[in-house]
């Protein structure tokens, strides 16, 4: 094989591989559109038929809601029903959450005694006092000063 046979032959094996490239780009290319294309159109299904079960969905929820009334001794709904017993777990949990408060606060107040450290009612009450003495003091102070006479210059 002279060398411009071996460097036909090479491009002979280039040229088969690069139109199987191409191929194989265009290929895909057309994969990647399809795939596209089918999720444009489930979006689309998807829109149409989701506002179609959405407003079945609403329907059988009427319907069970009225047989629910229909049901039920004292005529309330599936719906009144979850709300009252939402309602009254929900009192409960308060009522429990305020009981850990207080017993919490009551703790904390023991300990503080025990550590001789004054409460807030303490110090508001010894607030008070002092502002009550300065009051005195400044009262007591301004009647020992004496008075300037009016016949002086």
């Amino acid at each position: 094989m002279n060398t411009h046979e071996h460097h036909d032959a090479g491009r002979d094996a280039g040229g088969a591989a690069h139109d199987r490239a191409t191929r194989a780009g265009r290929s895909l290319g057309g994969s990647a559109q399809q795939v596209w294309l089918a999720g444009l159109g489930a979006l689309s299904r998807a829109q149409v038929e989701g506002s179609r079960l959405f407003e079945s969905l609403v329907r059988e929820g009427e319907s069970m809601e009225a047989r629910s009334r229909e049901e039920s001794p004292r005529g309330e709904s599936l719906r009144d029903s979850v709300e009252a017993t939402l309602g009254n777990a929900r009192d409960r949990a308060a009522g429990t959450w305020d009981r850990v408060e207080k017993s919490f606060e009551d703790r904390v107040h023991r300990v503080l005694r025990r550590m001789d450290i004054p409460s807030r009612s303490d110090i508001e009450a010894l607030n008070a006092r002092l502002d009550a003495l300065n009051h005195r003091l400044n009262r007591a102070e301004a009647h020992a000063t004496p008075k300037p006479n009016a016949s002086e210059p």
